[in-house]
Order: C-alpha cells, then structure tokens, then sequence
C-alpha cells in the first residue's frame, strides 16, 4: 500500500477543531500538537493540522504536520498485535497457541494464551521497574545512566526476557483484565522466537514495509545528547537520563532494553499512523476474518472492553469523545500524549499526537483535552 497523501486540514472548514486544538496548547496540556483525519470516502488522502511547539525545553522549535512523535503503547496496536495477527494467518501461531510452547522457560505462564496476552487478560501484572535492575547489574558509575548506552543490545534485551518471565501472574489466565505492558513484552519475546529475528526488524519486515508505513524504532546505543534528532516531538528532560529526550524513546523500560519492546519504541507522524489505519480498514493488511477477532470484544472476562490488541470506547466520557460508535470502534492510547481512534462505521480514523510529557511527565492536563478535541472534529465533519 502507498502512504497517505497529505494535505492541510482546512481551517474554515474546520473551525471547532482547530480553535479546540489551539486551546489545548494555550492551556497547557502540551506543548504542541499534530491532528490527523482519514475518510473512508477519500481513501487516498488524510487531512493533518499542527499547533504549538515539538520543542520548549531548552529551546523552541515549532510543530509541523509532518513531525514524529514517540508513540508509545500505539506501539502495541500498530506493530505487535498486528505482527501477531500476521503470524496466525500465516500459519505460524493460532489465537489459542500456549505461550509456554513458544517460551518453555516461562515457567509460571501455564494456561496463558496468544489471546490472553493480546486482550490484556493473562493474568500479569500492569508494570514493573525493570530498568533499575537493567541499570544496576549492566550499568557502571553511580549516577544517571550508569553507561547502560554503551552495554550491548542483545545483552540488555535478553536480561529484559529474563525479568520479565520470572514475574510470577496475579490471577488466573481470563479471570480479570489488566492493562499490561508485561502481556506485550511477553508478547513480542514470542514474536521473536518464531520470526527468527529481533523484534523491530521483524515488525518492519512484516508490518511496516507492506503497508507503506514510514514508522520505525530507534536503537538506543548513545547517550541522550549524542542520540537527539531535532526534527521529533520532545519528551521528557529526564533526570536518571540526562537531558531532554528527542527521537529516543521516553519509555523506561524500552529505553533501558535497547530502544524497542513489544509494549513501546515506535516513532512515526500522523501520516504514517494513519497510513496503517487506511490499510486496516480497506482490508489491504489483513483478511477479514483476521480483523474481525482483532476489533470484537472478548468474551471472558465478561464486560472486558478490550479486543486482541485494541481498546473500545468506554466510561461516561470515552477519551475519543462522544461522537465516535460505541459498539463499532476501536482505538489505542499512548502515554507520552498520543491517540487513534477507528471509528468502522463512519469511515473513519482520527490520529491526535502530543508531545503533553515535555518537558515533564508531570503533566496531568492534557487527560479532558482527548475527548474534547475529537467532539469537536466529529462537530465539524458534521457525521
């Protein structure tokens, strides 16, 4: 599939979005931001609009349209499930496949499946600090980054499988649903095994590159000033780091492993998210019958919201607002400000990308400015 053409969200058209979106940076929730749009009746062509700055800290540097972000956990839809969901119907994997067939020395995971780790109801734990241990026992020197940079990928990747299989499960496979990083990264260990591969070359080689999406990992093996790309949205100035983060990956763990994980390490602009949305929806990435178990909510537990990979609407008011077809969209969200939202019965997709963790993760404003913003944009659309 060809990636998107891109043009300018027009702004008399779209008078509510962009005079929500310029209040968001005017309020503080983030420093910048980029707004995307794909219709299903102009399948060829997403609309983007950018406000603010991808940069404060230590100096400015205005948003564009075509900035990347750190897309954090959209890292989970737009590679890992979707690799995965190749894997099936490739023959490679089934949905119920035991993950202990692939991963023997994940002692602990009996009983867990392929789909448990994809609806985030395997029974592990939402998170853990691997990275300090990382640092500690890879690291040298007392403070910051220890050099973990200059430590081998390879060597920092296989003490993260080894944390992160030794984690004992908290309830039993299907019993509750739990939003976990660690189902991903086990995931993506699994991913690995059977591609032969690392896990970023294989999402590029199997995702990626057949569907024309200029997305992409970076490999963390210099420090933070050494590593910085000006031209990407920045996120934290971290202390343990060492300065503002730009085209590295803010997420801890995925930083201290290398620079790419089954939950986070995907950097891209709303172009590229977008592309990924249009192949999805126009069929031109997977089968139907593999897309329709990615996109329905599982049955157990019941009222479990999540579906083999992707969130659903959900709560009085869902992050992608009001407008968006409670029973016929799915969506994913990232820490660092990020969001997509498919709505399949209207056609269409909605990418919103901020930088609102720069240039600390403190920030808690930008959480009511998701649903307002999207509200807006479906008030504009008109549908």
């Amino acid at each position: 599939m060809d990636r998107l053409r891109t043009q300018t969200l027009e702004p008399a058209r779209f008078v509510r979005t962009m005079r929500a979106l310029d209040a968001l940076v005017a309020e503080g929730a983030a420093p910048g931001a980029v707004m995307g749009l794909w219709e299903a009746r102009e399948p060829g062509v997403c609309r983007l609009a950018a406000v603010g700055s991808r940069r404060i800290v230590p100096s400015a540097q205005p948003m564009e349209e075509r900035t990347p972000f750190d897309l954090a956990s959209l890292t989970k839809v737009l590679a890992t499930a979707l690799l995965t969901a190749r894997s099936v119907e490739r023959g490679l994997l089934s949905w119920d496949t035991p993950v202990q067939s692939v991963l023997p020395q994940f002692s602990s995971g009996s009983g867990i499946r392929i789909r448990h780790l994809l609806s985030h109801t395997s029974g592990q734990p939402a998170w853990k600090p691997f990275y300090e241990t990382i640092r500690d026992r890879l690291g040298e020197g007392a403070t910051g980054t220890r050099g973990l940079e200059k430590v081998s990928i390879a060597r920092r990747q296989s003490l993260m499988r080894e944390l992160v299989l030794a984690v004992e499960p908290e309830a039993k496979p299907g019993a509750k649903a739990v939003y976990s990083d660690l189902a991903f990264l086990t995931l993506g260990f699994v991913l690995e095994e059977i591609w032969k591969m690392p896990l970023d070359r294989a999402v590029e080689h199997g995702v990626w590159n057949p569907l024309g999406a200029d997305l992409r990992f970076f490999r963390v093996d210099r420090g933070v000033e050494a590593g910085r790309r000006p031209e990407y949205a920045a996120t934290e100035d971290c202390p343990w780091r060492g300065g503002v983060l730009q085209g590295q990956v803010h997420d801890d763990n995925c930083w201290s492993a290398g620079g790419y994980g089954g939950h986070a390490g995907a950097f891209g602009d709303a172009a590229a998210v977008l592309t990924v949305a249009a192949g999805l929806h126009e069929g031109a990435f997977l089968s139907h019958s593999a897309l329709s178990r990615m996109w329905t909510r599982v049955d157990e537990p019941p009222g479990c919201e999540r579906t083999y990979g992707w969130d659903t609407p959900s709560g009085d008011m869902p992050s992608c607002g009001r407008h968006f077809s409670p029973t016929a969209t799915v969506g994913h969200l990232g820490f660092t400000g990020t969001s997509l939202w498919i709505d399949l019965r209207a056609g269409i997709a909605v990418t919103l990308l901020s930088n609102r963790v720069h240039p600390t993760r403190e920030n808690e404003r930008f959480k009511p400015w998701r649903p307002r913003v999207h509200d807006a944009l479906r008030e504009d659309l008109g549908y």
